[in-house]
C-alpha cells in the first residue's frame, strides 16, 4: 500500500504538495513579481520581474528534489491557495531541515497564518520525517517573522551583520535560527498553558 502524500494541517491553514495546478495559478507568478511580497525573502534576483520560465524551472527542480518538501499553503476557511512553504536543504544523514514561508495573498497577512503553518510543518518534520533539528533564516527588517520562530522555540544562533542587500539601498542583518524537537514541544506546551496558542499541539 502506497504512503499517503505528505501534507501538513494547522488550525487555520493547511499545506498540500506543490503541484502543476499551483504552478499554473496566475496568482503565484504575480506574488513573485510583487516587491512587497518578496522584499523580506532575500531574493535579489527577483527584483526585476521574474519570467514564467524561470519560475517553472525553479519549481520543477524543487518538486523533483529528494532534499526538499515543497508545499502549497491554503487558507483553512476557504481552501484558497495563498502562499508556499518549503522544508528544504534536508540533510537526511544529519537530520536537519530548513523552513521557509511566503504568504502571497496580502489579505491573509497579520492573521497568524505564518505561525500556524510553521508550527504544523515543524510537527511534520519532527514526527513523521524524524528530523532532529530545524533551521530558519530571516532578514532583520522582518521582526514579525523572527518573533514567530522564537515563539515556537527557535533560538537565535547567529547574526550575519549587514549581510542582506536591500533594493532601496543599503544592507541589513540576517538572523539564523535553530530549533530542536524538545525546544519546539516546550514552547508549544508553555504557550498552550498560557492560552496563547489555543488548540495547537506539539505532537
Amino acid at each position: 500500500m502506497s504512503e499517503a502524500p505528505l501534507r501538513f494541517d494547522g488550525v487555520i491553514c493547511y499545506g498540500l504538495p506543490f503541484a502543476d495546478e499551483h504552478l499554473r495559478n496566475p496568482n503565484y507568478l504575480d506574488w513573485l513579481r510583487d516587491y512587497d511580497v518578496i522584499r523580506t525573502l532575500n531574493l535579489p534576483s527577483y527584483w526585476e520581474p521574474v519570467t514564467e520560465d524561470e519560475v517553472k524551472r525553479y519549481c520543477r527542480n524543487v518538486m523533483a528534489s529528494d532534499t526538499d518538501k515543497f508545499f502549497a499553503l491554503h487558507a483553512g476557511d476557504s481552501g484558497r491557495f495563498i502562499g508556499t512553504v518549503r522544508l528544504g536543504h534536508i540533510d537526511w544523514t544529519g537530520g536537519i531541515g530548513d523552513i521557509g514561508i511566503m504568504i502571497g495573498e496580502r489579505q491573509y497577512w497579520g492573521r497568524g497564518i505564518a505561525q500556524d503553518a510553521v508550527s504544523a510543518v515543524a510537527k511534520l518534520a519532527f514526527s513523521r520525517l524524524r528530523l532532529r533539528k530545524l533551521t530558519a533564516g530571516a532578514m532583520s527588517i522582518n521582526p514579525a517573522m523572527i518573533h514567530v520562530f522564537e515563539k515556537l522555540g527557535f533560538q537565535r544562533e547567529a547574526c550575519l551583520r549587514q549581510h542582506d542587500r536591500l533594493r532601496e539601498g543599503g544592507y541589513c542583518d540576517h538572523i539564523h535560527l535553530g530549533c530542536f524537537r524538545d525546544e519546539f514541544e516546550g514552547a508549544i506546551t508553555s504557550a498552550l498553558r498560557s492560552g496563547k496558542l489555543q488548540n495547537m499541539e506539539a505532537k
